[in-house]
């Protein structure tokens, strides 16, 4: 597309000469050469303000709000945020091939890697960059949405109600999966109930041709089928009703795999994917069947599986001090992910066994009984459960002398490094705000 295009498209007013453009960038953080920048304009920025670095790194063009000094060539529009849904809602209009959603409370950006990297085998497949699942990561991941791609695997997150309803209408999938529903963004959402409503808007398709993956094993399986207008309904899970069925899973640490078999249509599939995790299974499960439904051959491409490319700090393995072994799971947190990690470092059984977890945000009001629990689905799990921030505090009346709680992540360190040896294994883990990859890089060799 040329910028003269995405001028008309978006009813915006060129100025300079036009130019083929393809990437964009809304972060002078991660512009590269030859990105069109577009400044945004949020509550405690405005992207306007790094115009000049954006030229000092080779931007090719600029999308703005207002007329500024630039030698660049720059699109004026009337609202840059608008200017973005635009042009996506003009590629998604032109996009020949098909698109897949994803949405859930965990496992959104591991299933969408995951999907991309079974389709990628067998033609060019468009994805969203990163985790960019929200108003505006969403339809910046479509503005390269183009028709070389047969293939569009997009993730749709939500933190409030209506978010899901909204971009699922800009991204028009015709084929719909959920990974999972649990407690999360509880500050937006007020119980699991009405995440799994929000979640479940991902399914009112646009066309009569829709297909829903779903989990087999969600209590909230039976009201999405019921209120999908899905032509076709395709399950995944450990359920034995599911079309994808994941039996005997297993993690290998030593060889970073999680093997399981996968029950469908009568065949029996031995596979094994990258990476740690009985959850795994069941994305990978889910991919599959996306497979399937796309008419690929799942023994042709689940060969894939074991080389996909997990985002960093999600039950990634190192090494540690004193040749031990760290899981950094430091990306992100909330209770059905930590109780997974617990499962993880629970599967290790000659190794003792360290937690080290900061707390798990947006929970709201339930956040410290949420965290009590997450304490007592670990206390007879693991060795050692270490922890930093105040929402921990209601374990204090527990009898453990394992269990402590720390005011800084040096101190927690410096604690917890006195514990490690060759047979410890160390899990750390908390919400992104709580910056438990300082601890983390701190502990890997």
């Amino acid at each position: 597309m040329e910028l003269k295009d995405l001028a008309l498209v978006s009813n915006g007013l060129l100025h300079g000469d036009s130019l083929e453009i393809s990437e964009f960038s809304i972060d002078t953080r991660s512009v590269k050469e030859g990105d069109v920048y577009i400044a945004i304009k949020g509550n405690n920025f405005d992207g306007h303000d790094f115009i000049e670095e954006a030229e000092n790194k080779k931007a090719k063009a600029l999308i703005v709000n207002k007329v500024v000094r630039s030698n660049l060539p720059f699109v004026v529009v009337s609202n840059t945020l608008n200017f973005m849904e635009a042009i996506a809602a003009h590629n998604r209009s032109s996009f020949k091939g098909n698109v897949i959603g994803i949405t859930g409370t965990n496992g959104k950006t591991t299933s969408k890697q995951i999907i991309s990297n079974l389709l990628s085998q067998i033609h060019k497949t468009h994805k969203t960059e990163g985790n960019k699942n929200n108003h505006i990561g969403v339809p910046l991941s479509m503005l390269n949405m183009v028709n070389e791609y047969l293939s569009s695997v997009i993730e749709i997150g939500t933190s409030q109600v209506g978010e899901i309803k909204s971009l699922t209408s800009l991204v028009r999938p015709n084929i719909a999966a959920i990974t999972n529903v649990s407690a999360g963004h509880l500050e937006g959402l007020r119980d699991t109930d009405s995440i799994a409503k929000e979640k479940g808007d991902i399914l009112q398709f646009s066309d009569s041709e829709g297909v829903a993956v779903l989990p087999r094993d969600s209590s909230f399986f039976n009201s999405w089928i019921n209120s999908t207008n899905a032509k076709k309904i395709v399950s995944f899970g450990f359920h034995k009703d599911s079309d994808f069925r994941v039996m005997s899973p297993t993690i290998d640490v030593v060889n970073n795999l999680t093997s399981f078999q996968l029950i469908h249509s009568g065949y029996r599939e031995e596979c094994s994917i990258n990476g740690i995790g009985i959850h795994n299974s069941l994305n990978a499960a889910m991919g599959l069947a996306i497979c399937s439904v796309l008419g690929l051959n799942i023994t042709e491409v689940k060969g894939a599986l074991r080389y996909v490319d997990f985002p960093e700090r999600r039950l990634s393995i190192h090494k540690s001090i004193a040749n031990s072994i760290l899981i950094d799971d430091s990306y992100n947190s909330n209770p059905a992910s930590m109780k997974t990690s617990i499962d993880v470092i629970d599967s290790m059984k000659n190794y003792t066994k360290i937690c080290i977890f900061g707390e798990m945000k947006e929970l709201a009001k339930d956040s410290r009984s949420l965290h009590l629990d997450a304490y007592q689905y670990a206390k007879d799990k693991v060795d050692y459960f270490y922890c930093l921030g105040e929402d921990w505090k209601d374990i204090r009346g527990f009898e453990n002398k394992n269990f402590k709680m720390f005011s800084s992540h040096e101190e927690l360190y410096e604690s917890v490094k006195e514990l490690i040896n060759q047979n410890t294994v160390t899990l750390v883990k908390g919400s992104r705000s709580t910056r438990m990859d300082i601890v983390a890089d701190k502990l890997k060799n």
